[in-house]
C-alpha cells in the first residue's frame, strides 16, 4: 500500500513519541518520492540544528607518553615499554571531544546516504558538507554494536530522533551480491517494518490525541489450571498491541499492516484466519479476570479493500476496521478519532446489554 512521504514522516514522529520535531522538516517540499530523500532531509535539518546549537561533546580517554605525568599513570604500559629508561611515562587523561558515540552514529548515517546513487544530488551536496564538519568524529559502521554504545540523557535528547533515523537507515542497507557492497532497500517496502511503525503510531496517537481512555500494551495472562499440567514457562507471551480502558470498558486493538490484508478462497475474499484466532485467544484469556468484558478490534492499514465488519464470535464482540494512510494527514487524524468514538459506543452498548 503506497503511503505518501509526508504521512510517513508524521507516522515516525508519533511512533517515536517525538512530536516536537513535526515542524523540523517541510514535508511538502520533499524532493521526489524516494524514502532515502525523506531520511536525508530529516538528517540535513536535524544536523543543521545540532550545529547551530552546538554539537555535543564528552570526555573520552586518551593515552599518551610524556616526560610529565598527566592524569592516571599506566604502570603496566610504562614498564612494558621500558619508558622509565628514557625518562618518560605512559598515562591516561580524559579530554573533552566531539568524538562521542551519538556523533559517530550520525556521521555514519550521513556517509551511507551520501553513497546512495538514488539520493537527490542537491541533498547529497548538503549532507556532504555536514559530514565534513564532523571531521573530528571517528568513522564507524552502522552496526548493532555501534548503536549499543549510544546512551542518551536529558541534555542530549535532541539526538534521539536522529539516532532513530540512523537505525532505519541501517536496517534498510542490505548486502548487494553483485557489487559486494550494500544497496538501499526502503523500510516502507517491508511489511514487518511498516507493521511496527503503524502499531507505534496508533498507540502514541491515542495516548496524545484522546483523554477518554488510558492506553497501554498490556500483557495477557494465560488462564491455566495451577494443579495440572507442565511448566507454564514454555507458554509464549501474549502481549496486546494496544489496550484502551476506563472503569467500564476495555477495547483491545490488534494492528495489521499487509500489502494484501485478506486471503482468497474459491474466488472470495476472506479475513486472514490467523489474525482472528490471535485476537479471539487474547479476548478469551483476558475476559477471565475481573475487568469489564473486552471488545476486540482488528485495525488494518488499508485503502478500503477491507470493509467494516461486526461479529459476535465465541461470546465476544469483534470489529474489523481499516485506516487509509494514503490520504491527507488531517483526514487520517479525523478518521482515527472517529473510530475511537465509534468503539466507545460499541463498548457501551455491550455494557448496557
Amino acid at each position: 500500500m503506497p503511503v505518501p512521504l509526508q504521512n510517513i514522516y508524521y507516522l515516525l514522529c508519533y511512533a517515536w513519541n517525538r512530536l516536537e520535531v513535526r515542524n523540523l522538516v517541510d514535508v511538502d517540499s520533499l524532493p521526489g518520492n524516494r524514502v532515502e530523500n525523506l531520511l536525508g532531509t530529516v538528517l540535513n535539518e536535524g544536523v543543521s540544528d545540532l550545529i547551530r546549537r552546538g554539537l555535543d561533546r564528552g570526555y573520552v580517554p586518551v593515552e599518551e607518553e610524556g616526560r610529565r605525568l598527566r592524569g592516571k599513570l599506566l604502570v603496566a604500559e610504562t614498564v612494558n615499554r621500558l619508558l622509565l629508561r628514557r625518562g618518560r611515562v605512559a598515562c591516561r587523561t580524559d579530554e573533552l571531544s566531539y568524538d562521542v558515540p551519538h556523533n559517530r552514529v550520525v556521521k555514519a548515517a550521513l556517509r551511507h546516504l551520501i553513497d546512495l546513487p538514488s539520493l537527490d544530488d542537491e541533498l547529497r551536496t548538503t549532507l556532504r558538507s555536514h559530514w565534513l564538519r564532523l571531521r573530528d568524529v571517528n568513522d564507524v559502521s552502522l552496526s548493532p554494536a555501534t548503536f549499543r554504545k549510544v546512551q542518551l540523557h536529558q541534555n542530549v535528547a535532541r539526538y534521539a530522533f536522529l539516532i532513530n533515523i540512523s537505525r532505519l537507515i541501517a536496517r534498510s542497507l542490505l548486502p548487494d551480491q553483485k557489487t559486494g557492497g550494500q544497496r538501499f532497500y526502503p523500510f516502507t517496502a517491508s511489511e514487518q517494518e511498516m507493521g511496527r511503525l503503524f502499531e507505534g503510531f496508533v498507540r502514541n496517537f491515542l495516548r496524545r490525541e484522546q483523554d477518554r481512555y488510558t492506553v497501554s500494551a498490556q500483557k495477557v495472562r494465560w488462564q491455566v489450571d495451577p494443579d495440572w499440567g507442565s511448566d507454564t514457562s514454555w507458554l509464549p507471551e501474549m502481549r496486546t498491541d494496544i489496550l484502551l480502558q476506563d472503569t467500564s470498558r476495555r477495547i483491545l486493538f490488534e494492528t495489521k499492516y499487509y500489502a494484501t490484508p485478506h486471503q482468497e478462497h474459491l474466488g472470495r475474499r476472506k479475513l486472514i484466519s490467523g489474525h482472528l484466532y490471535q485476537l479471539l485467544t487474547y479476548l478469551a484469556h483476558m475476559s477471565a479476570d475481573d475487568g469489564p468484558e473486552p471488545v476486540g478490534v482488528l485495525l488494518y492499514a488499508d485503502v478500503g479493500r477491507v470493509p467494516q465488519l461486526n461479529y459476535r464470535l465465541g461470546g465476544f464482540t469483534l470489529l474489523v476496521r481499516s485506516l487509509n494512510l494514503n490520504q491527507g494527514w488531517h483526514v487520517i487524524h479525523r478518521d482515527l478519532l472517529r473510530l475511537v468514538n465509534e468503539l466507545s459506543q460499541a463498548a457501551q452498548d455491550k455494557v448496557s446489554a
